[in-house]
């Protein structure tokens, strides 16, 4: 399985892993719409049988090809919403247990917010209030080519369809959230991508309205919905769910090695401008005083990372590219122009100017 798979290269390509239940229901889902599922697996070093044990991973840039693969052979089938109706609760585990049983909706997302990664390692969520609405944004934690609108896509459609399923309904009706015809009244989904030719063909099975052009991927909620009860809310049974699911993510935390090279394989996906210490802290989990101090036990610090890996980029851009310095200094973040150029020659010994005009070219770092 990818999870032992001994190639070091791959395997920091892969940091993240990804469950296989996810990846098996993916193929049936491509099998069920009248296509080849094989033709996913292929060049992999593991198979659908693989798959079908509860605690198979594989690597996410595995998962990725997958999803590009079927992407190409269902995505005009409506392939995301397909793969939504699929992805039932029992498939997420103790994710799905730790909502089910919530004593509140609020309590529901915060659980898949803060254990998205858990199921999904590309993507994370960012909740705010704006008035009597709370909105919940979905983010790539690294560049997904030509995938990001399906993965936006299929993850809104399965929250929504588990949201609308896992809910009190009695509860919810008694709050002035009763279906309106068959939608859930002030929710809705925005998606940055033009509405696809399928939607028309999924409009009336779905609880909410998905409104495509937006300016982001988001989940819009009314503010009192945080409020209504769970079908099975059990306050204690959440809570051990939770504990569970907590004791999956450090585990998984830990069995990516070196926090040094998780965080610089990171960054590395990560476009810039780069996430603070705090973002970064709350990626994995842990407070900003913690993932210091894990560093410091490492001789290292968030900043020093973070320059390593400005300083490659930056080196890439100049060497490969015809980008003015002026425009990789704002690619990398940096507002100032002047702060920039001191951080270049610091790292190099020489400006950007020359550098780029045949100075030497100190090689990027690699490894730990």
């Amino acid at each position: 399985m990818a999870s032992t798979s001994a190639d070091k290269e791959r395997q920091m390509l892969g940091l993240f892993l990804v469950p296989g239940v996810y990846l098996r229901v993916l193929g049936e889902t491509v099998r069920q719409l009248g296509h080849n599922d094989r033709a996913l697996y292929q060049g992999l070093d593991f198979t659908a049988d693989d798959l079908k044990a509860n605690d198979s991973r594989i690597f996410v840039t595995d998962a990725i090809l997958m999803a590009q693969r079927a992407l190409e052979l269902a995505g005009k089938d409506g392939l995301s919403f397909h793969l939504a109706k699929e992805l039932r609760l029992t498939i997420h585990g103790t994710l799905g247990f730790a909502a089910l049983t919530s004593p509140t909706f609020e309590g529901a997302l915060d659980s898949v917010r803060r254990y998205l990664q858990l199921r999904a390692p590309f993507l994370s969520m960012k909740q705010s209030l704006a008035g009597d609405q709370v909105l919940v944004q979905l983010c790539t934690e690294f560049d997904v080519p030509g995938l990001y609108g399906f993965l936006a896509e299929t993850v809104s459609a399965t929250l929504i369809l588990l949201t609308e399923q896992l809910l009190d309904r009695a509860d919810a009706e008694s709050r002035g959230f009763a279906l309106e015809d068959g939608k859930l009244p002030g929710v809705s989904v925005r998606l940055s991508g033009p509405e696809p030719a399928y939607y028309a063909r999924f409009a009336s099975q779905l609880p909410v309205r998905f409104e495509y052009g937006q300016p982001e991927e988001m989940l819009v909620f009314p503010r009192k919905l945080l409020d209504v009860r769970m079908r099975l809310a059990d306050a204690e049974a959440s809570r051990m769910a939770r504990d569970q699911c907590e004791f999956e993510l450090q585990k998984a935390l830990k069995e990516q090695g070196d926090i040094v090279l998780a965080i610089r394989n990171m960054l590395r996906m990560t476009p810039g401008p780069l996430p603070s210490l705090e973002a970064m802290a709350e990626r994995f989990c842990v407070s900003s005083r913690t993932l210091k101090r894990r560093l410091a036990e490492k001789d290292t610090s968030y900043r020093e990372i973070v320059e390593a890996v400005l300083k490659d980029r930056a080196i890439q851009l100049l060497r490969y590219t015809n980008q003015s310095v002026s425009e990789i200094a704002y690619e990398l973040g940096y507002a100032d122009l002047s702060n920039f150029s001191r951080a270049f020659r610091k790292w190099t010994g020489k400006s950007a100017s020359e550098f780029r005009e045949g100075g030497v070219d100190p090689a990027p770092e690699v490894g730990p």
